[in-house]
């Protein structure tokens, strides 16, 4: 794995026109950047894809552990919301056994790769799928006009369209799906246009609309034309839904959510503490713990709150001295330690993987990279590309 400049276009928008959605997705590719792009070996591509891949197989194997040992309040799940988690779950396994068209349909694994063979877990989002636009289709785009004779992990779009065909399939009342975030807010508008294209794609009849604008008769969720509602695809967490009269409704409301409820579990950072537990000394995972004196003595901690996904707020201690900080809201409402592994670092940027999974496959993956070490959800993104 190597940083390396590149020269970039002058423009890179232009060339989104020659997509049907290219033009109304822009705003979601708000964070590309080609003044420098990744190389990476075809076998550290392997290893990544094969790494991505089981650890998508642990945590679903931890999500279950949590679901059947009743663990939602050490995660900060609790009261009816804990409820509504139990039943989701229920439901996705009325006949005994999964229905892999009532899963989600793609989640994000954050990796530290030291750029030779360590790579760690840091966070898991099966919740909200900010990214997928840059990762799938700007940068696809950039290999396609930059680097012709390269390679690019990345077979997501053609991933996506096949999963809502497989999330469609026999059953009643999903010929249309709406799509929904809060507004304004042109990055998530950007990704849901991409979201609906792909649907569109796969045969669907798609609807945007704004997260205030779903409304409720009493029986039933209402799109702005008062139709009723079927299926929702958001791009607003569950955590931010747990309080909210929404939740309440769901049960009763006749509407499927993707990802359906349960998913929440996927994206909740105290899962890393369970995935420590079940999977002791595993080469991809980090130390982790809900509670800082069990983690133990480490050379470097971060500190995490269970919410917050992306933005979840977070505290970073070496050699026990606290060098970034978020604040009391870390520990507000719960937080885990995990012991912070070693990450790629170059010319004073720090790097992270975004692994995507799609019906349970990684089939792409987008570099983030920043000057903090946090390496948060407003940092760049840039393009890689492998040879051989």
């Amino acid at each position: 794995m190597r940083r390396v400049p590149l020269k970039p276009r002058a423009d890179w928008r232009p060339g989104l026109r020659k997509y049907p959605y290219g033009v109304r997705a822009m705003s979601a590719g708000a964070g590309w950047r080609e003044d420098v792009g990744y190389e990476f070996s075809a076998s550290q591509i392997d290893l990544i894809e094969s790494v991505a891949d089981e650890l998508h197989t642990m945590i679903g194997a931890a999500v279950r552990y949590v679901l059947e040992n009743k663990l939602f309040a050490p995660l900060g799940i609790r009261g009816e919301a804990a409820r509504m988690v139990e039943a989701s779950w229920t439901d996705y396994w009325a006949a005994g056994r999964p229905n892999e068209r009532a899963g989600s349909l793609a989640g994000r694994l954050t990796l530290a790769y030291d750029g030779r063979d360590s790579v760690k877990l840091l966070a898991c989002n099966y919740d909200t799928s900010e990214g997928l636009f840059a990762a799938s289709i700007v940068q696809r785009n950039w290999r396609e006009a930059m680097a012709p004779d390269a390679s690019q992990f990345n077979g997501l779009h053609e991933a996506l369209v096949e999963r809502w065909e497989e999330l469609a399939t026999g059953l009643p009342g999903r010929g249309r799906v709406h799509f929904t975030c809060a507004t304004p807010d042109p990055a998530r508008e950007g990704e849901l246009v991409y979201l609906a294209a792909t649907a569109a794609e796969a045969g669907l009849d798609t609807r945007l609309l704004p997260l205030h604008s779903i409304g409720w008769d009493g029986r039933r969720f209402l799109d702005d034309e008062g139709q009723a509602m079927a299926w929702l695809g958001k791009l607003f967490p569950w955590d931010g839904l747990a309080e909210d009269a929404f939740l309440q409704r769901l049960r009763v409301g006749g509407m499927s959510v993707l990802s359906p409820l349960w998913c929440w579990l996927w994206s909740n950072h105290g899962l890393l503490a369970v995935l420590s537990h079940l999977y002791p000394r595993h080469p991809n995972l980090c130390r982790a713990a809900l509670d800082a004196s069990v983690l133990g003595p480490c050379e470097a901690v971060t500190a995490r709150a269970l919410r917050g996904l992306d933005s979840a707020p977070q505290r970073l201690y070496e050699r026990g001295a606290v060098i970034l900080d978020d604040g009391p809201d870390v520990e507000a409402q719960g937080a885990v330690w995990l012991e912070t592994p070693p990450g790629f670092q170059s010319d004073d940027v720090h790097a992270v993987l975004h692994a995507w999974i799609v019906a349970d496959k990684c089939l792409g993956m987008a570099v983030r990279e920043s000057t903090d070490p946090r390496v948060g959800p407003d940092s760049g993104m840039a393009p890689h590309l492998y040879r051989g």
